[in-house]
């Protein structure tokens, strides 16, 4: 089965673009035919890998296709998914419900391009953090300073956490600010990583602890 495009979604155009494909390979198939005889009407699985360009910016995709049919008789697409480049973000295990709602409304401005109401959001999203890890202080510098110096974050992850914080208040005070996707994207990334070290991380590596003393 071929096709000359898809629609899917380009992260580096931010947008829902059509690509086309360039080439196609197979993965393998495997069939539940149990001898020659039964080849022709065996039910086969498969996998089919596409490789497409963006056809506003040329970005490459590559896609995974598997496939589920009878030879002869017919032929169907049971998934379908984008390998690379990967437009959601990283599983985050243990964030509170409050610091994950804010950072998933993050995401949808970033996806709605409104770029500074995602700045905004990222910096609700370490507000939260602050709020959830009992930091204290009477501005959101002071409860990162607070985080820092009880060693719930180390230096460079504070100093992302300012960063995050300080690009949140551009988009909140300044009228004329007119902000880039790139440093949307930046504060995304840096959020995600923020929450990744604070709850995900922090947690896992106890387990790992705690399994490597038994």
């Amino acid at each position: 089965m071929t096709e000359e495009a898809f629609d899917t979604f380009c992260p580096d155009c931010n947008m829902q673009v059509s690509a086309a494909v360039i080439c196609q390979g197979h993965g393998g198939f495997s069939s539940s035919s149990m001898n020659t005889i039964d080849v022709a009407d065996a039910e086969y699985h498969g996998d089919t890998y596409l490789v497409a360009l963006c056809n506003k910016c040329s970005a490459p995709f590559l896609v995974k296709r598997s496939l589920y049919g009878v030879p002869g008789e017919f032929e169907t697409i049971t998934d379908e998914s984008v390998l690379y480049p990967q437009t959601s973000r990283l599983p985050i295990e243990g964030v509170p419900d409050s610091v994950r709602r804010a950072y998933d409304q993050a995401l949808s401005c970033f996806s709605a391009s409104a770029y500074e109401a995602c700045a905004l959001m990222c910096r609700r999203s370490i507000e939260t953090l602050c709020n959830t890890t009992q930091a204290t202080g009477k501005s959101l510098q002071a409860k990162l300073d607070h985080l820092a110096a009880a060693g719930v974050v180390d230096k460079r992850i504070a100093e992302w956490a300012h960063g995050i914080r300080a690009v949140g208040n551009e988009a909140a005070h300044d009228t004329e600010a007119h902000l880039l996707k790139d440093d949307a994207r930046d504060a995304l990334d840096f959020t995600e990583a923020l929450l990744m070290y604070v709850f995900a991380l922090n947690s896992r590596f106890q387990a790992f602890q705690k399994r490597r003393g038994k």
